[in-house]
């Protein structure tokens, strides 16, 4: 495979300023040389590919990563004919945020710390107390609890909106770029996560319905837009936590519509885990995708699939 002169996987690690201009002329080049535009209708969803996620400097680094990226940089660059549209996520948050400490204080009147997990049991004996927006946060531990069978996770403050950490890493920023530049398309950049009072794992929809958004906060119309393609290709990380609830958001969304399911494909090699102190998230992540698989979503290797 001859990859573009740009490509060098050895700087999927690094931090740097993407080489707009040296591939500006690469992707011109290239395009000169096409004939037509791409022959199947794929859409990409490029699951929060961020420097803090992906990179080993990064606030909440998923170990693998980096190697994960790897695999799905070189799946599109060999099937960059074929892919129609990316739609990258950027997890974005800002100071104060529902999961960070800075919302929460122990019994001591001090901030737990990152990975604690936030039970209402725990909230009603005094162990944990909100102390910011007290009464939705009491209610939203025991929606996350009822609805979503999850207990409030605090992270590390991570994808903050200005920083580093929050941008596409680099070497992917590059790949897309130039795919935009030779098809004429632009890259569909998807943020998710502004509202501070419900984590938002999934692209597609808070944790907890929000009330005071349209849609409750839903983007219906992204998911109608991918349901137009002939095929949905799922990347990123973390496979436990955001690529997971994204496919589940999909596979409510389109529960009575088997035709848009058996569209979507999940590339396994292509996303890690996060890993906790406590609790084995790739168990239950593997779990939750093969129930996935039984609903008629497909799972491939980015090194086998031919598209």
């Amino acid at each position: 495979m001859n990859y573009p002169e740009f490509y060098e996987p050895e700087r999927i690690g690094q931090i740097y300023l993407p080489r707009t201009e040296a591939i500006k002329k690469q992707a011109f080049a290239a395009k000169a040389q096409q004939k037509e535009a791409p022959k199947n209708r794929a859409a990409f969803l490029l699951i929060d590919y961020q420097v803090d996620f992906t990179l080993p400097q990064g606030a909440l680094y998923v170990p693998g990563a980096e190697k994960d990226l790897e695999r799905a940089i070189e799946f599109i660059l060999k099937n960059m004919n074929k892919i129609t549209c990316f739609y990258p996520t950027l997890d974005t948050h800002q100071s104060f945020q529902i999961f960070y400490s800075q919302w929460w204080v122990d019994q001591e009147k001090k901030q737990p710390p990152a990975f604690t997990i936030i039970t209402s049991e725990d909230i009603k004996q005094k162990k944990y107390q909100p102390i910011i927006e007290e009464e939705w946060s009491i209610h939203y531990v025991k929606e996350l609890e009822k609805s979503a069978q999850k207990s409030l996770c605090l992270w590390p403050e991570h994808t903050m909106m200005g920083t580093p950490g929050h941008s596409l890493v680099p070497a992917l920023y590059e790949v897309l770029y130039y795919h935009s530049l030779v098809y004429t398309r632009q890259i569909s950049f998807q943020l998710k996560g502004l509202w501070p009072n419900s984590e938002m794992y999934g692209v597609f929809a808070p944790e907890i319905p929000l009330e005071f958004i349209p849609d409750h906060g839903q983007n219906i119309e992204l998911l109608e837009e991918l349901s137009h393609f002939d095929r949905i290709l799922v990347a990123g990380e973390a496979k436990s936590h955001c690529v997971l609830e994204s496919v589940k958001q999909m596979a409510h969304y389109f529960s009575d519509r088997p035709d848009v399911l058996e569209k979507i494909i999940l590339l396994e090699d292509t996303m890690s885990s996060v890993s906790h102190p406590q609790i084995d998230f790739d168990a239950i992540a593997n779990k939750e995708i093969s129930e996935l698989k039984r609903k008629g979503i497909k799972t491939a290797k980015s090194t086998e699939l031919e598209l």
